[in-house]
């Protein structure tokens, strides 16, 4: 590290993936935008190679779905079935941790860089030995260093069971670490409170945002056949579900608000939509799903399919054809998350369990309506912006079937339906609600008002000599 005074800097962002469409590959981004254009230079790094090409440095061990990293995941917050003894659970977790401690450590001194952001790696848990690494790095080279924490391990949907003395002291120690020179961030209020109550240490938050500078994304010659091509007429309402297909984002919801949505559409056939087309005797609701499938092989994905048939809801997925950034594969044309949003009608976000809400905010972007599940974290630190959401049930009401998907009282999803038809049909009441959120979200929730919460951080690391 020199001792010199920096005005520019040399800052390390690292994660298990980037360049995709979850949340905390977005959020890099954005933090990037913002670093660069202050004039400081930023790198990636990561443990898969992204969709797009984002000159990311890709370290294969760091990946989480390595099977050695499942196997130490495994190891610290299921059984010890992979290993022979805890001895030799921790043998292994110290093993990864040096192999991936050199490679960090090759990538720091190849950018020379003087700040390391760490992206959910010290929180989520699903790489211990990562995250040990980390910390081992980060003393070798006496680097500023800023965790950005999106999820926790204890925040799982399954229950954890820490295996053994060892995995108790890797979690405790390492899981974020407590060092008093490490500046900690979250991205809401609950998980401020459960990190200074758990571990003791004391965080920040800096919300999701997003770029509010320019208006929605609108229909141009490159993805003006969204709708032709997976088969979706004009006079179709689409719903739009931007999210991964993971459980916890509640899609089956989304399905039953579609089935009731359609029903009551009957009564609106052959009337004319916000958009001046008319909704026909042969017009459809359609529900497509344009996120990735993780961690489950499909299953979930063949969960909603079966749902969807049983209860007449046409349901496409199209993840397949979405990345990052436009781009083809061979024959198959690419397009953008963005494009599927300038086709869409509404937007529906079911999640029961978020971190805060990357989707939430690029429909208010796109000026799109939002049927959305009013999840904890939603009703803590976002409803009080003043959004107009419109709102599915009841968080109390939330129960599970025999399959284990969610499920709300067919009243409450009614009501969202009624609700859906207004903005629908009302381009006066619609135009008011997208509006609205859209200034909500421009004031409070922008790339500038990341910029305002970043500026500290950056003027320390600029302003410090070691």
């Amino acid at each position: 590290m020199s001792s010199k005074r920096h005005t520019s800097l040399s800052i390390g962002m690292v994660h298990f993936k980037t360049g995709e469409t979850d949340g905390v590959s977005l959020e890099m981004d954005k933090w990037r935008e913002v670093f660069v254009s202050e004039g400081h230079t930023v790198y990636y790094c990561c443990g898969q190679p992204p969709m797009i090409d984002n000159q990311s440095t890709i370290i294969p061990s760091l990946s989480y779905f390595s099977e050695e990293a499942r196997a130490l995941n495994r190891g610290t917050f299921e059984n010890l079935g992979d290993f022979d003894s805890e001895a030799a659970y921790e043998e292994a977790m110290e093993r990864n941790a040096l192999a991936l401690t050199k490679e960090f450590l090759s990538w720091v001194d190849s950018y020379s860089l003087d700040v390391l952001i760490i992206e959910n790696i010290w929180s989520v848990g699903l790489h211990p030995a990562a995250a040990i690494a980390l910390e081992n790095v980060v003393h070798a080279r006496r680097l500023h260093v800023l965790a950005h924490h999106h999820d926790f391990y204890w925040e799982r949907v399954t229950p954890i069971s820490l295996t053994c003395k060892p995995a108790i002291r890797i979690v405790d120690q390492y899981l974020p670490p407590h060092d008093r020179q490490h500046e900690h961030v979250v991205i809401n209020s609950k998980a401020q409170r459960a990190l200074e109550e758990r571990k003791g240490i004391t965080a920040n938050i800096i919300p999701n945002t997003f770029d509010f500078s320019n208006g929605p994304w609108q229909k141009d010659t490159y993805n003006s056949d969204v709708r032709e091509a997976f088969g979706i007429k004009d006079e179709d309402v689409l719903l739009l579900q931007a999210t991964r297909v993971v459980k916890r984002k509640g899609i089956e919801l989304a399905i039953d608000f579609a089935q009731i949505l359609e029903r009551k559409l009957e009564a609106y056939r052959n009337t004319a939509l916000y958009n001046g087309k008319v909704f026909t005797d042969t017009s459809k609701v359609i529900l497509m799903l344009a996120g990735s499938i993780e961690n489950d092989a499909g299953a979930y994905l063949s969960q909603l399919q079966a749902k969807a048939c049983m209860q007449n809801v046409t349901l496409i997925w199209i993840g397949d054809h979405i990345s990052h950034t436009r781009t083809r594969r061979g024959e198959k044309k690419i397009y953008s998350l963005w494009d599927v949003y300038a086709h869409a009608d509404m937007v529906t976000y079911p999640s029961y369990w978020e971190g805060w809400g990357n989707q939430l905010l690029e429909a208010v972007k796109a000026k799109l309506p939002i049927v959305l599940f009013p999840y904890e974290i939603y009703q803590s630190d976002i409803r009080k912006s003043g959004f107009q959401m419109i709102e599915l049930g009841q968080k109390e009401s939330l129960t599970w079937d025999a399959q284990g998907l969610a499920q709300l009282p067919s009243d409450q999803v009614d009501q969202a339906a009624n609700a859906a038809c207004t903005v629908l049909f009302n381009r006066h009441a619609r135009r008011d609600m997208v509006e609205s959120n859209f200034k909500i979200g421009k004031e409070s929730f922008s790339l500038d008002t990341l910029r305002t919460l970043l500026r500290p951080y950056t003027t320390t690391w600029s302003n410090t000599q070691w």
